[in-house]
């Protein structure tokens, strides 16, 4: 039990994901996959393409007929047919001859290269050929993209653009993909309202249960909204009960010391293996992290900002492992990135500062924003980064090489 110890960012880190496992397995239609992640090795059952097939418009020859061919010597073809794509040519290509084809038709027996028509010159006795071709010219050949039974696409894989296109040419109307977490997302506070509500004095709105469904979401989860439970024992018991319908559990504000932070008693209350509700970085130091009838529950800060970077940090990758994704793709990507100001921190703990990252030629820069207090929901707003600037250093100089946490994926820094 480290629950009363302070843990570092990466003892946290490990303690959570190794308390999580991947989630059932589905079947979706194919144009509901994007993003998620699959569960099984597709291969084709056949060959893609699946027959020989023209590149471009022209004409299908046979390649050798051409050589010399141009401009002021052509070579003359006889024109057999027209064959446009999705019909099957019916006459054999032989020597002297020619078809014209269309893009993606079916190659023509006993061709083996298609003149474009651009180099052509069409007359009444056939066709022209302008400038001659090379065996296999302007031809896609079966199979040169994906074998039958070829495995591309792996358990595992993150299901973009090009997945379901590949999908779809295999005639996969459905896959198998991880199961999306059902996420609930709960707000403690007597001084929390919803953003509909009057703003008394003494009151604040409710923006982390908007920041964090909005973060669930972008880790492919399905956020539930709680709304809000008081600052009493039994109202936050009751709203935990409620939220254990779903696969993890996220509460933000009660875990700190004060005399109305409720959340981390009744967790214990409950039953709750509490894992730790400490960790030694800035913005998000108090963190409840526990099991509570074995699914995950995080008890995240109430300040906006270290509510959001403790979901980053800890969240994101238990959600990210629980679908399914690989372990290098669980947490944040690190780059080095050269500081394009000074900055200060307190030194006694990590600290993670918001900045604006930029790519230039191949090295990223990173650019603090003002104004970096937990409170500060604005500096979470056009910032792609976080700057890392470890305990005990208290300043760094512009120039210096630091490491970045991309809040996303690295091809979303701005070039």
């Amino acid at each position: 039990m480290t629950a009363d110890r302070m843990l570092t960012v990466e003892e946290a880190q490990e303690i959570v994901l190794d308390s999580v496992s991947v989630s059932g397995i589905e079947r979706v239609p194919l144009s509901e996959s994007q993003g998620r992640v699959l569960a099984e090795d597709v291969a084709p059952r056949f060959d893609v393409p699946p027959h020989d097939n023209s590149s471009v418009d022209g004409y299908a020859v046979w390649a050798a007929d051409t050589t010399g061919s141009s401009a002021d010597t052509p070579c003359h073809l006889e024109v057999l047919e027209e064959i446009p794509a999705g019909t099957v040519p019916a006459v054999r290509i032989g020597p002297g001859k020619a078809s014209r084809i269309m893009t993606g038709a079916f190659l023509p027996e006993g061709a083996d290269a298609v003149v474009m028509v651009e180099n052509t010159r069409q007359n009444e006795e056939g066709v022209e050929v302008l400038k001659a071709v090379r065996p296999g010219q302007n031809v896609r050949y079966r199979g040169e993209d994906v074998r039958q039974g070829q495995r591309v696409l792996f358990d595992g894989a993150e299901i973009g653009p090009g997945e379901i296109g590949l999908l779809a040419a295999f005639q996969r109307s459905q896959v198998s993909v991880r199961r999306r977490p059902v996420v609930a997302v709960l707000s403690t506070g007597d001084e929390v309202v919803e953003i509909d509500e009057r703003l008394e004095p003494g009151k604040i709105v409710n923006s982390n249960s908007y920041s964090l469904s909005a973060l669930v979401r972008e880790c492919n989860g399905m956020p539930v909204n709680l709304g809000i439970a008081g600052d009493s024992e039994s109202e936050i018991a009751a709203a935990i009960r409620s939220a254990l319908s779903a696969d993890v559990v996220l509460s933000t504000g009660g875990v700190s010391v004060g005399d109305y932070d409720y959340v981390k008693k009744v967790l214990e209350d409950l039953g709750a293996d509490m894992r730790f509700w400490r960790v030694k970085m800035k913005p998000g130091k108090p963190l409840a992290y526990g099991l509570l009838q074995g699914k995950p529950f995080f008890g995240l800060p109430g300040n906006p900002v270290s509510c959001m970077v403790s979901f980053l940090l800890f969240a994101r990758p238990a959600m990210r492992k629980m679908m399914g994704y690989g372990p290098h793709d669980w947490r944040l990507p690190t780059v080095q990135a050269e500081l394009e100001n000074d900055l200060t921190a307190g030194g006694d703990r990590r600290h993670y500062l918001r900045a604006r990252i930029s790519c230039t030629g191949g090295r990223f820069h990173a650019s603090t924003v003002a104004g970096q207090g937990s409170g500060m929901l604005s500096s979470m707003t056009g910032t792609n980064g976080l700057v890392i600037v470890e305990t005990g250093v208290t300043s760094i100089s512009r120039g210096a090489e630091v490491s970045v946490l991309l809040m996303g994926a690295a091809d979303q820094a701005v070039s």
